[in-house]
């Protein structure tokens, strides 16, 4: 008789696991694109996915678990593009800066992604993603010890910040705005954590790297492919 590798099996197991986790995740992004956040039931994203209604509980056990699994994924999967510029940069403030005006660009880019974000922050009342949460939480904490950032508290300034992010790409999605709105906001923020306003208003305009440009300027439609191949680093600034 063949001897059994359990260890296989269990990983194999853990794969399927993680693949039908995915699998929900996707297919919920793209129930909310095309009904919004409010209409779609539990109903309707278990038929999307095509699992049973058991198999749905055995990894989320209400609706709102699962938007906020799915507004993770979209900020993580945002946040990839910034990778790139927090490894050419030791500077809080310069990350930050970059993190606020692409996730802006980004939701005008992609609306559905935008709204997830606004709708989702004040219900899990900050970051909406643990890589999120520990990476703003580095960059508050590095920028407090070296003076960069003259803040009597991280908590404070999480919330802070995370509540500037929210308004800016909700007023980006509900009203036109200026080209230069992404840096004001950007410049803005900074500001409030202490940077001299000189300084925040030259970090906010420096350009952005090129992996996160828009693929159009202004109001878009366009849907990229969610990416599938991620960089192991520490990510999310906001």
């Amino acid at each position: 008789m063949a001897q059994v590798d359990l260890t296989r099996r269990a990983e194999i197991g853990r794969q399927k696991r993680a693949r039908t986790r995915a699998g929900i995740i996707e297919t919920a992004l793209r129930v909310v694109a095309e009904r919004g956040f409010d209409a779609p039931t539990i109903d309707e994203f278990v038929d999307a996915a095509q699992v049973a209604r058991g198999t749905f509980y055995n990894y989320f056990e209400t609706r709102e678990e699962l938007l906020a699994a799915v507004a993770a994924h979209v900020v993580d999967e945002i946040d990839s593009a910034l990778l790139p510029i927090y490894a050419s940069t030791d500077d809080p403030a310069r990350r930050m800066s970059v993190a606020l005006r692409h996730f802006t660009i980004k939701s005008r880019e992609r609306p559905d992604w935008g709204w997830l974000i606004v709708r989702m922050i004040p219900i899990r009342g900050g970051p909406l993603s643990e890589e999120m949460r520990k990476g703003v939480l580095q960059d508050l904490t590095s920028g407090k010890r070296s003076g960069r950032f003259k803040i009597a508290s991280v908590e404070a300034a999480l919330a802070f910040g995370m509540g500037t992010l929210m308004m800016s790409i909700r007023t980006a999605l509900s009203s036109p705005v200026p080209t230069d709105f992404a840096e004001s906001m950007a410049s803005m923020l900074l500001q409030g954590y202490g940077v001299p306003a000189r300084e925040a208003s030259r970090l906010a305009s420096l350009p952005m790297p090129p992996e996160t440009q828009p693929i159009v300027s202004g109001r878009s439609d366009a849907r990229p492919r969610v990416a599938r191949t991620r960089v192991k680093s520490r990510v999310s600034r906001f």
